[in-house]
This record gives C-alpha cells, structure tokens and sequence, in this order.
C-alpha cells in the first residue's frame, strides 16, 4: 500500500467518522438540522470549486450571489422536504434569482459574456445545492427510514467509486473513455458496478434495514452504479476542461469536495426518484 493510499484511507476514515457523528448527534437530539447544516457547508464550498474550475476557461460567474441563492434553493427544499419527503425547485425564489443575476450584471458589470457568466452560476446552483437537497428529501420519505436510506445511497455511491478504482487499478487494461479519463478501464467500471450491488444486497439482507425485495436490490445496485461512475465522469470533464487534476486541494490524497461527492451528488436525485417509482408501483 502507498502512503497515498493510507492517507486516503485514513482522511476517508475520518471523514465517515465526522459524518456518522453529525447523524447521531441529529438522532439523539430527534432532528435534522445537523445534516442540513452539513449540507449548506458542503454546498457552499463544492460551489465555490466549481465556480473557481469556470474561472480557468476565463469566465467570471456570481460567486456571493450565487452561494446566496444556493442556500435559499436549498432551504426552501429542505422545508418542503419536510411535508412528506416531496422536493421541488422554488419557482419564486430561481425566478427572482435569475433577475437578479441579470439586474446586477446590468448595473455591477459591462455587457460582456452576460450569457456565459449568468448561465454557469445557475447550473453551478442547480448541479451543487438542488441536487444536494435530495438528501433531505430522501431523509423525509414517508414509509422507510430516512437515515438508513440515505446512508445507504452514499455508501453505495461511494462503494462504486472505490470498487472500480481498486480493481481498475489491478485489473484494468481496457479504457473506459480515454478521452475523459485515461485511468478509468472497462475493468474497473465492473468493479464499481459489482461493488455497488453487494452494498445494495447486503443493505437489504438485515430485516431492520430492508427497502427493497432482493430483486429490486439489484436493479437499484446497478442503477445508482451506473449513475455514480457517470457523475464522476461529469467532474472529470470538468477538471479536464480546466486543466486541472483536483478541483480543490481541501482535503489531503482526494483533492476537493467536489472530488469527494461526485459521485453522490447525481446518485440523490437519482435514488429518491427510483424508490418513488417502486413506492408508486407496488
């Protein structure tokens, strides 16, 4: 084992330790303001990397504006959550935001790449905080447990990511998209598929866990798979945009939050909306 895989290994440790901390804490206390707030931090840094990734093609979004509207998006959908575990966009709140980002553009700035600049802190709005608010949806479905839900999303998530890097690594001489990521094989996506499911499966052996019949484990195991290597494709589009490796250096060994979550940032819309579909036809 290299000392990068042990610092991964340990600042990997650490973090699902402070994560599962923040979970009990909100469990012992019988609320959720532990993981929202964590939520909001998480947000507000992984949009600031990708703001700091749009700055490298030379483009200059609403950085404040857009850290603020991302916290409103994501409050109002964490408030919404809690009716039932429902979740949509606020349309007065994204309505406003928009103007706004134009009125400032207007009065704050020249009229150069006013589409560019308002168009990359909208999505970077959308793809950090609103898909990150799924996880308050999910922590409110009515019918299952929440928190073992969304544990089991991320560790799922997770699990892909790790499962193809280990046996692409051993394994790999196929590449998956070369073109994207170089280091990324045919080999190693199995890997990250086969990962994935044993999680799924495994989560829903123990009757105190249990979501979904063995069948449909299996399905959601490739399904949040397939959408966990498709997010951490996106990023590496991104940072290969960029030109850069890491889009941070926050953490030691992973880079930024971005690096950490992007795998997970797709896999909660992508897992809330399955477990309504099987809700909705069962």
């Amino acid at each position: 084992m290299t000392s990068t895989h042990g610092t991964r290994i340990v600042f990997g440790g650490a973090l699902m330790c402070a994560f599962i901390a923040i979970v009990a804490l909100d469990v012992f206390l019988d609320t959720d303001y532990g993981l929202g707030c964590l939520g909001i931090l998480i947000g507000t840094v992984g949009l600031l990397e990708f703001y700091d990734l749009a700055a490298k093609k030379g483009f200059n979004p609403f950085r404040r504006s857009g850290i603020v509207g991302g916290i409103l998006i994501f409050v109002s959908c964490w408030s919404d959550a809690r009716g039932g575990g429902n979740i949509s966009l606020n349309i007065p709140i994204f309505f406003v935001f928009v103007c706004w980002l134009f009125l400032w553009q207007g009065i704050g700035r020249d009229m150069k790449h006013i589409v560019e600049n308002v168009s990359i802190t909208v999505f970077g709005v959308l793809y950090v905080f609103f898909f990150l608010s799924f996880s308050m949806a999910i922590l409110h479905l009515p019918g299952v447990n929440g928190l073992v839900v969304l544990f089991g999303i991320i560790l799922m998530a997770k699990c892909t990511d790790i499962g193809a890097y280990f046996v692409g690594k051993e394994f790999g001489s196929h590449k998956l998209f070369p073109t994207i990521s170089p280091n990324k094989t045919l080999e190693g996506a199995v890997g990250g598929l086969a990962s994935c499911v044993l999680v799924a499966v495994a989560w829903n052996v123990f009757p105190q866990l249990k979501v979904l019949p063995l069948a449909w484990a299996v399905v959601f195991g490739l399904f949040i798979g397939a959408v966990a290597m498709g997010g951490d494709l996106m990023v590496s589009m991104l940072k290969r945009d960029a030109g850069v490796k890491d889009s941070g250096n926050l953490v030691p060994s992973f880079g930024g939050v971005l690096d950490i979550i992007d795998c997970i940032v797709v896999s909660l819309p992508a897992g809330y909306y399955f477990l309504k579909f099987y809700g909705g036809n069962v």
